[in-house]
């Protein structure tokens, strides 16, 4: 009786591990998931600059999430969140960095679709919307993304 409980409740914890991968998964599009730029494309997100001020280059991050929008995240914290925290952290007023934000919030939106190993990605900045196609490639859990004939480099986090 005792190991028919226990098989019970191996099987029951497998299933559920087994719909929490499946539901993790992201409908199968291999880019949902946090990337963090690698090599030279470190220095195109301006990690290398934020060193300065106690960012590592594996601080910053590029996520893109199962409905199509695309995250930067600094120490696991939106960028807004942590520019106004080190705006704050500069001498800035709580209500000054809040208005600073939001209008950054208002500016930042990118989006993107992917159909097989091609890229969009949509941004609005200050009211423009403006498209970059390029294509893209995992190979273990390495990314490349190259747009316009440049190519940067994640790995997955």
């Amino acid at each position: 009786m005792k190991k028919t409980k226990q098989r019970l409740l191996v099987s029951a914890v497998f299933v559920i591990m087994l719909f929490s991968l499946v539901a993790c998964s992201g409908g199968g599009n291999p880019l949902v998931g946090k990337w963090t730029p690698v090599g030279d494309s470190v220095d195109t997100f301006g990690a290398s600059d934020l060193e300065e001020i106690g960012v590592d280059s594996d601080d910053m991050v590029l996520e893109f999430t199962k409905d199509g929008q695309v995250n930067m995240l600094v120490q696991d914290k939106p960028i807004q969140d942590f520019m106004e925290e080190m705006m704050i952290s500069l001498g800035m007023s709580e209500s000054d960095a809040a208005e600073m934000v939001k209008e950054m919030e208002a500016e930042f939106d990118i989006k993107y679709k992917v159909d097989g190993d091609k890229l969009t990605m949509i941004s609005n900045f200050d009211g423009e919307s403006e498209t970059a196609e390029g294509t893209f490639k995992i190979s273990g859990n390495n990314l490349t993304i190259s747009i316009d004939g440049e190519s940067e480099t994640f790995v997955k986090k």
